[in-house]
């Protein structure tokens, strides 16, 4: 019979772990964000709809082109036209002149240029260049809400691998543990309630890793729907310690690097946030529509023509005209449209958004300093669990070195080990807390680049 010994059973899963290293798909979180740029539909969608604006303004140009129209006429009467020319008191003179058939057609080129609106060309082309800025805006807030997404996601599917590996090495130390008790159980140094606890306790720490793997498995899946890249991802599976086919390359860390002074990113977000320009154009808009409104107080001034295209046999159509041109002026006394009531909710829009603008300055400013406070906050709550990191550490050591001599019981050993475990999962997520609230702050000062200089 062939036994394998645990010098090679080490060396044996170090090959296998190996040889999955080197097949694994390395992406950092800049690739899987460059990535998810060119899969996400709804960030496509975002760009279609820029590509729509712009279709828009090419509309709105047209209004400083003439209308030209072709008209077309046929009218069957019942009976023809005729002249009857009978002057009374004058013999002789009685005669009928035939003037149409029953048949009446003609053709006419219309041509109408308006000169003066009233500025609904000017507003109605400022609009539209408004509107393609503020497509361009809420495909830069698609953008950093991705990131964000994204941000969550990779740093999200990290920590889950991290606490799975904590806890299967908090299980073998409760393994260990309970081998050590049995072998004392069975040597009668302890009683064998000593060795039930080191099994209860090695018990429940199977059940977390198995509730860890869970989770893994559901960050993963979280993983692969965002990035939306079947290349990459398709074979990509949670194992026993983690997954496999995939290295994630961006650390989980808190960064060395110091934040600016807080006004530094209340000027950014001011200056740059998506959301806040989008309000602004808002602002514009409502200012521009509120002239359409105005400029139907105005008179429209216009030029127009029109050639006619007839059957001059007819004696009814030599008696019109083969063309014409003239100039056209229209000023409305009293239109039922309401157009002072439309006036006046235009004025009220732009107070509407005016008020929203500055609301939006007043929570984003807010939003901003919490999330630097946060970003703060994590930094030093990582520092200062560093201490208790130490402690657990040492903790463990000597309730261990005490159980072995006899000197402690099974209970306090589970509970260090709980102990250091609870002190490296709060110690990882409070690096995942960091890096959200980095990402956020960086989110917020529409820069995500800012946030790659952190690592």
């Amino acid at each position: 019979m062939y036994f394998i010994t645990k010098n090679k059973l080490s060396k044996i899963l170090y090959l296998v772990l190996f040889s999955t290293f080197l097949n694994a798909y390395d992406i950092s979180l800049e690739e899987s964000f460059n990535n998810m740029l060119l899969n996400n539909d709804g960030l496509k969608a975002s760009k279609l709809n820029i590509d729509k604006a712009r279709k828009l303004k090419t509309a709105t140009n047209m209004l400083y082109f003439p209308n030209i129209d072709i008209i077309g006429n046929y009218t069957y009467i019942s009976d023809p036209m005729i002249l009857d020319v009978n002057i009374p008191n004058i013999s002789g003179i009685n005669h009928s002149l035939h003037i149409s058939s029953n048949n009446l057609a003609y053709g006419v080129i219309s041509i109408m240029y308006p000169l003066y609106t009233g500025g609904r060309r000017f507003a109605a082309s400022n609009i539209a260049d408004l509107n393609i800025d503020d497509a361009n805006f809420l495909f830069q807030f698609k953008k950093i809400n991705l990131f964000e997404d994204l941000v969550k996601n990779y740093y999200g599917l990290i920590l889950n691998i991290e606490v799975l590996k904590t806890l299967i090495d908090i299980e073998n130390g409760h393994k260990a543990h309970l081998d050590n008790a049995i072998e004392l159980e069975k040597n009668g140094q302890i009683a064998k309630l000593e060795r039930l606890n080191a099994q209860v306790a090695y018990d429940k720490a199977r059940n977390k890793t198995l509730e860890s793997r869970d989770s893994l498995e559901v960050a993963l899946l979280a993983f692969k729907t965002i990035l939306q890249n079947e290349n990459i991802t398709n074979n990509v599976e949670v194992n026993h310690s983690g997954i496999t086919n995939l290295n994630l390359t961006s650390p989980l860390q808190v960064s060395k690097k110091e934040l600016e002074n807080i006004n530094y990113y209340k000027e950014k977000v001011l200056n740059s946030y998506p959301m806040l320009k989008s309000i602004e154009t808002k602002k514009l808009q409502a200012n521009e529509l509120s002239n359409i409104e105005f400029a139907n107080f105005l008179p429209t001034i216009g030029l127009y023509g029109g050639y006619f295209f007839k059957d001059n046999n007819i004696l009814l159509n030599r008696m019109i005209p083969n063309w014409n041109v003239g100039i056209m002026a229209k000023f409305s006394i009293l239109s039922n449209n309401g157009r002072i009531f439309k006036y006046q909710a235009s004025q009220i829009a732009q107070n509407e958004v005016n008020h929203l603008y500055s609301q939006a300055k007043q929570d984003l400013l807010l939003l901003t300093e919490k999330t630097y406070k946060e970003v703060l906050f994590a930094k030093e709550s990582y520092l200062n669990l560093n201490s208790s990191l130490e402690l657990a550490k040492e903790n463990l050591r000597l309730q261990e070195e005490a159980f072995k001599n006899g000197m402690n019981d099974s209970t306090k050993v589970s509970d260090a080990r709980n102990a250091l475990s609870g002190v490296i999962i709060e110690l990882k997520k409070t690096e995942y807390r960091y890096v959200i609230a980095l990402a956020k702050l960086c989110a917020l000062s529409n820069d995500i680049d800012l946030f790659y200089t952190f690592y």
